[in-house]
């Protein structure tokens, strides 16, 4: 509940608040057609915001009702971070070549930790859980290889080749997963362990509800039974 309440509501209002803001003021700047790096800056912090908020409610998505729940988590501190990282260096200015290599490098990583808690959502068979394990091995690997890339400043020969290849097999992993839910959901249906966050979350919503309703009926009877002086009369 606390993720539900404290984070994922101040997403919201940033993502809404800054797509209509920055919707608001690029028409403002197209028609007085002034474009110097203020109005620049400006636009873009609307974008970062949009786009911080926007990796905050996709790993709000991957949250269960139980569980750390540690994946979720740290992707929205990333997202947290990498959003005021480059809020910063829009209107602070700390541009030196490390912070921009720290910058970069928390950036890769939070979409990668986005990337992840999403593909966690998919729930596979036993007989797919390899897939899922491999694919979030080669994500994870290729986030810190590009950051390694970055940090060190490696540009030898077939680096680019590299890191297209590993797109095309990233890719293929992120489209093969979730059909694969969906074939596993096929051979399991009515089995809750397939159910998605959200719908989980929805059914722990209804469990406690349930639960809240019951107690309260419990209370009510038990007054009931006092008034009567101890002999339930129904």
């Amino acid at each position: 509940m606390y993720l539900q309440s404290k984070i994922k509501k101040p997403f919201l209002y940033a993502l809404v608040g800054s797509v209509l803001l920055g919707t608001l003021l690029g028409i403002s700047f197209v028609i007085r057609n002034t474009w110097s790096w203020f109005e620049v800056r400006v636009i873009l912090t609307t974008i970062v915001v949009a786009g911080a908020s926007l990796c905050g409610l996709a790993c709000d998505l991957a949250r269960l009702p139980k569980g750390s729940n540690w994946l979720p988590k740290l992707g929205v501190v990333l997202s947290g971070l990498a959003g005021a990282m480059l809020l910063g260096s829009l209107w602070l200015g700390p541009n030196s070549v490390v912070y921009l290599k720290v910058m970069a490098c928390i950036s890769i990583l939070t979409v990668a930790t986005v990337h992840l808690s999403l593909l966690s959502i998919a729930k596979l068979g036993n007989r797919f859980q390899w897939v899922y394990v491999l694919g979030s091995q080669i994500i994870a690997g290729f986030a810190l290889l590009l950051c390694s890339f970055l940090v060190f400043e490696i540009d030898a020969g077939g680096v680019w080749q590299l890191i297209a290849a590993l797109s095309i097999v990233v890719t293929a992993f992120t489209l093969v997963i979730p059909l694969l839910h969906r074939v596993s959901k096929m051979d399991a249906v009515g089995d809750e362990s397939f159910l998605s966050p959200v719908e989980q979350q929805n059914l722990a919503s209804i469990d406690a509800e349930i639960g809240r309703l019951q107690a309260r009926i419990s209370e009510l009877e038990a007054i009931r039974t006092k008034l009567s002086g101890g002999t339930d009369l129904k």
